[in-house]
């Protein structure tokens, strides 16, 4: 075990005490994944969800709100009861959402903040037909014909979007955005062909590429995957300074009570101490997570002014 699964199982170890004291949980507990099933949120989620399980003691259960790019469960976590039994599976798409929603009915950083669930690489992923094998000779592509090419994405004003239009921004290129209804069937019509390539998340995206149904052309971290180490990024094969992974954490409503929110967080700390299930996480493609509620705040309220900037250059607005 390393000194940092050392210090997430001290940070778990006073967990059994402060359930006695709050009473918390004594039902079953709601985690929301805001996207539909088969994407890398759903995917994260229910691999989350027996070790949450069993560091709190009771049921934990995925339900799938899927819809206006993750917004729709958010909306419903951030209204529901400040008890703990609603809780979000969140990701740097909401920190994206108060910048492209303007009329979306809840704030991110409002919401308390419970844990780190770690960073997850994307993978630029086209369609195995596409006559293109790194990203210079897909810039080249694009550049020879804008209009014939597309990018496929899980909703408008997602992380996936925003990526292509840094992407696009970096590149000095164009093609057309086709939003879906989640990862889940976007990926299907890359295989098809209907569309010709995505910035996908590595958990959803990998058990394609593995298969050789899709191609991966590249990685968009500053540095190369380790799921994928002989794949490069983006930035070393054509496009300069490119860089942009995701993020995920828990989240609960504005105002649950900090005791509640401490049960939470040692419970998620506990679950990677636990070297079987970070070393599962780590092969989906995620790393592994842990921290304190405060430093998800702090990270949540930076990455909501970074992609804030992306947007305005692109003029991205949803609704």
């Amino acid at each position: 075990m390393d000194r940092r699964q050392l210090l997430l199982l001290a940070a778990a170890a006073p967990f059994g005490r402060a359930l006695a004291a709050s009473g918390y949980p004594s039902q079953t507990i709601r985690l929301v994944a805001p996207y539909a099933p088969g994407g890398t949120v759903d995917i994260l989620s229910r691999q989350l969800a027996e070790p949450l399980r069993a560091g709190l003691g009771q049921s934990v259960i995925v339900e799938n709100r899927g819809g206006a790019g993750g917004t729709l469960g958010a909306d419903a976590v951030a209204k529901a009861r400040p008890d703990g039994y609603t809780i979000l599976f969140g990701a740097v798409h909401h920190a994206i959402a108060q910048s492209v929603y303007p009329k979306l009915g809840y704030d991110i950083r409002e919401m308390s903040a419970v844990g780190f669930l770690g960073r997850v690489n994307h993978a630029l992923i086209v369609n195995k037909d596409l006559p293109a094998g790194n990203v210079a000779e897909l810039v080249r592509l694009l550049k020879a014909d804008p209009e014939k090419y597309s990018y496929a994405t899980p909703g408008a004003g997602t992380m996936q979007h925003l990526m292509a239009e840094y992407f696009k921004s970096v590149t000095g290129t164009r093609m057309m955005h086709v939003p879906y209804r989640g990862s889940a069937p976007a990926i299907v019509d890359i295989i098809a062909g209907n569309v010709h390539m995505m910035f996908e998340t590595m958990p959803s995206a990998i058990q394609h590429i593995r298969a050789g149904s899709v191609r991966v052309i590249a990685v968009t971290s500053k540095d190369r995957s380790a799921s994928l180490p002989d794949v490069p990024t983006a930035a070393e094969s054509g496009a300069e300074n490119y860089d942009a992974t995701s993020w995920y954490g828990i989240y609960a409503p504005p105002g649950t009570p900090a005791d509640t929110v401490a049960s939470l967080n040692r419970a998620i700390n506990g679950a990677f101490a636990d070297a079987p299930f970070a070393r599962r996480w780590v092969e989906l493609g995620a790393d592994a997570g842990g921290g304190t509620p405060a430093e998800l705040a702090q990270l949540t309220r930076a990455e909501v002014a970074r992609w804030a900037q992306v947007a305005r250059n692109a003029n991205i607005k949803v609704g």
